[in-house]
């Protein structure tokens, strides 16, 4: 009798040997995963673009991560994006990025680039000048006149305004015809190109004015008499005391002063009427026969005294309720002291050294 042979199992293994198998295929692929992360983390401190020299580079706003990542390689600022976001990642500073235009190189790491980025230092387009809050249109005048530019061109523009102006900017309809731009010159930090003309740094401060208190409803809603009122007060404000508390509590005492017919007696007012700045003011400075004169003169004067800052006009649009008449600055400290008498006042400003 015949003893049937073993089945023979054709092409088949044992299952210890397939599970050896996707062990080894798992364990092959973490290996190939830590490689390329340890391997992007180190790429990620170099950036190794291929242009060797400085490049323009434009951060548009509202661009992702991964387009900027592109971007920047496509420009040839960095080698892997992939390096680049990890950086990004590891850094947890996306979000301090700043968008603008960037003098960039493939020579920069790319902690570099991102601490360029985050730190918006764009390209500086034209020469910077600085008017401080409160300043007048002449020392503005005189500050781009140090700075090569056109300041007497533009003083005489801002004294004597282009009529289309009115119809490009709705808010100079609340100026008398005869008015200057004083008080509408928006204080701020501004980069001027060389070419630019006394009419393109007036418009460039014009546009900043309508941009800036258009976030200002109670002010921007204001209209004729009202506005330039408004307009007028906060110039005062802006040259006689620093602080925002102090300038609203003043915005309520110059308020309750004018309901009741009392003279404003701002020296801010005096000093643009002699046209020289003095910490004090003699008897016959504020005698001086001017309109702009509030010791001389009640009520407002005829436009504003400076250009004020966004603080300022919020100062007036919501002043402060209190119960003073009086306050004086000491020049030393900075301090505002307020009184409610006219006696207290005086004493005061004996005790202040005025």
């Amino acid at each position: 009798m015949d003893t049937p042979e073993p089945e023979q199992r054709i092409g088949k293994r044992p299952r210890g040997s397939l599970a050896r198998i996707l062990f080894s295929a798992v364990a092959a692929f973490a290996v190939l995963l830590l490689a390329a992360f340890f391997f992007i983390r180190s790429e990620s401190y170099q950036a190794g673009g291929r242009e060797q020299g400085e490049v323009r580079f434009m951060f548009e706003k509202g661009t992702d991560a991964f387009t900027l990542a592109s971007d920047l390689r496509a420009a040839g600022i960095i080698r892997s994006e992939y390096a680049f976001l990890y950086r990004l990642w590891d850094e947890e500073s996306w979000k301090t990025l700043q968008a603008g235009e960037y003098l960039l190189s493939g020579t920069m790491t790319i902690p570099e680039i991102i601490g360029k980025l985050s730190r918006g230092e764009t390209i500086q387009k034209g020469i910077k000048v600085t008017f401080p809050e409160g300043w007048t249109a002449a020392e503005m005048a005189a500050r781009l006149s140090e700075r090569g530019l056109p300041g007497s061109e533009f003083l005489e523009l801002v004294n004597d305004p282009l009529p289309e102006w009115r119809t490009r900017f709705p808010f100079l309809a609340n100026l008398p015809e005869e008015a200057s731009l004083e008080g509408v010159l928006f204080p701020d930090t501004y980069f001027f190109s060389p070419i630019f003309g006394a009419e393109a740094i007036v418009v460039k401060m014009l546009e900043n004015f309508q941009v800036q208190t258009a976030e200002i409803p109670t002010f921007a809603e204001k209209t004729g008499a009202q506005w330039l009122d408004a307009l007028t007060l906060s110039s005062i404000l802006e040259a006689e005391v620093k602080s925002e508390e102090d300038r609203r509590m003043i915005a309520d005492l110059f308020l309750r002063r004018l309901e009741a017919g009392m003279p404003l007696q701002s020296d801010a007012t005096v000093r643009y009427a002699l046209g020289v700045t003095k910490i004090q003011h003699s008897l016959d400075d504020i005698a001086i026969d001017s309109p702009y004169n509030t010791y001389k003169y009640k009520g407002l004067p005829p436009g504003p005294v400076s250009n004020p800052g966004a603080v300022s006009i919020r100062a007036v649009t919501n002043p402060t309720p209190n119960p003073y008449w009086y306050f004086l600055s000491n020049p030393e400290t900075g301090e505002t002291v307020f009184s409610v008498t006219f006696e207290e006042h005086v004493a005061n400003k004996a005790r202040h050294g005025l």
